[in-house]
């Protein structure tokens, strides 16, 4: 049989023609494929099923009755696509089927589940204030998120004022995230107008202040700031007296700004206060008189703007050491007694002195301004640890002196390079206790 199929007569006879589905005729296939058994036995080829056998199986085992109705009104509420080739009799059946169930309907689980899930669910089907909150209170129940969002945008413009307003009153969460909506959404004069319907006139007034000191040009800055300063001034609406404060001092600012003063040229647009006060500073040429009644100079822009003492030596600290203005600093820290105004000025610093004495090290200040801050700490240990961290060898003299560390003393003399001023400071150093334990010393000899 193998020789017969690799003859080249058998597969050259015209018995052998090739198939197509295009012919009409019916191919013979000849007595040899059918007696060699090929195709005698075609039926195992065709499944033989039995269909009339139905199988006994419920939808009901395979989902629950829960998960069936999600499913059934999950289908309710997708949008319908006409099935093509239907009569008209029949499409307009289906419309209005589609418009009653739409309008006359609402399903609330269904509808919430789908808000829930990020997908679109026609809204228009509750009508009654009551459904409204309903829908509401089960978005919130549940998180809510955009999809409150959502149903709130829809009652705002379904709902007269009052009630949209009442319903925000009766629902916190829901009123925070309306307002967290509109202030990410850039609506500013919605939100201050919701702010000062309920009572919330403080928040409402510091973020009208944040919006006139973002405002674009100078101009537009002031105009905004004297109207909020005028409204609040008269308004009678109780926000707290620091705020006017603010706003008053905000105001004195941008006036001062306008001035043809030379502060314009050293500030960038919108500075702050702190920036205004430390361009006064350079602006500045007498530091031995404190000028109150010049508006730029820094001792009345720091009153003019309630910026604290501390925050005023700081700032002065800061610049007058970068100008290597260094005369200047002991004038920033004298103060006359308040309980004594006829005594001399004293040292006085309205912050911590270790942090003054590790900036002015940090900006490189001579050794001698470094010592000047330094004799003024009344701890001497720790006045010791910080001139050694600092490296102002004059001071640590002084330190050890004061501790009386006579041998350390003498070991720091002989670290020190020979003759030079730091060594003879601290020889002097040395000689000065040595006499004063000498008559220490005679006088318990006498007694």
């Amino acid at each position: 049989m193998d020789l017969q199929f690799d003859s080249e007569t058998y597969w050259n006879r015209s018995s052998r023609a090739a198939f197509s589905f295009d012919d009409e005729d019916e191919v013979d296939l000849g007595p040899e494929l059918a007696s060699n058994g090929i195709l005698a036995d075609d039926a195992i080829s065709e499944a033989s099923f039995d269909n009339s056998a139905t199988l006994n199986l419920s939808i009901k085992s395979i989902l629950s009755e829960e998960a069936l109705k999600l499913v059934l009104q999950e289908q309710a509420l997708d949008d319908r696509v006409l099935p093509k080739g239907v009569s008209p009799e029949e499409e307009l059946k289906l419309l209005r089927r589609q418009l009653q169930s739409t309008l006359y309907s609402p399903n609330l689980e269904a509808t919430a589940q789908k808000l829930l899930q990020g997908k679109t669910a026609p809204l228009e089907m509750f009508k009654s204030l009551h459904e409204k909150r309903q829908l509401l209170d089960t978005l919130l129940a549940q998180g809510g998120g955009h999809a409150v969002i959502a149903v709130l945008l829809f009652l705002k413009k379904t709902l007269n004022t009052v009630q949209f307003h009442g319903i925000l009153k009766e629902r916190p969460k829901a009123l925070e995230q309306y307002l967290s909506y509109l202030r990410e959404a850039g609506d500013f004069g919605s939100y201050i107008d919701l702010l000062q319907r309920f009572g919330r006139h403080q928040e409402a007034a510091l973020k009208q202040f944040q919006a006139a000191l973002s405002a674009a040009d100078a101009t537009a800055r002031k105009q905004q700031l004297q109207r909020l300063v005028d409204a609040y001034s008269t308004a009678g609406v109780g926000i707290i007296p620091l705020y006017e404060q603010v706003f008053h001092a905000a105001l004195k600012m941008q006036q001062l700004l306008e001035k043809d003063n030379g502060l314009g040229k050293l500030l960038r647009d919108q500075a702050t206060p702190v920036e205004v006060l430390y361009a006064c500073c350079q602006a500045n040429s007498n530091w031995k008189e404190q000028d109150m009644l010049k508006p730029v100079s820094p001792q009345r822009f720091a009153a003019d703007q309630q910026i604290s003492p501390a925050q005023y030596e700081w700032t002065a600290l800061n610049e007058r050491a970068q100008a290597q203005a260094y005369a200047d600093l002991e004038c920033i820290f004298e103060r006359v007694p308040s309980w004594h105004p006829l005594k001399s000025k004293q040292f006085h610093i309205s912050f911590d002195l270790t942090l003054a004495v590790l900036r002015l090290y940090e900006l490189q200040a001579p050794s001698t301004v470094l010592q000047l801050f330094l004799s003024k700490m009344g701890n001497t240990v720790e006045k010791l640890a910080l001139a050694q961290r600092v490296k102002c060898i004059k001071a640590v003299v002084d330190a050890m002196a004061g501790l009386k560390q006579q041998q350390e003393l003498q070991q720091l003399k002989d670290s020190l390079p020979e003759r030079s001023e730091e060594q003879f400071y601290c020889e002097n150093a040395l000689k000065s206790l040595q006499s004063k334990r000498w008559t220490t010393d005679n006088i318990k000899l006498k007694l």
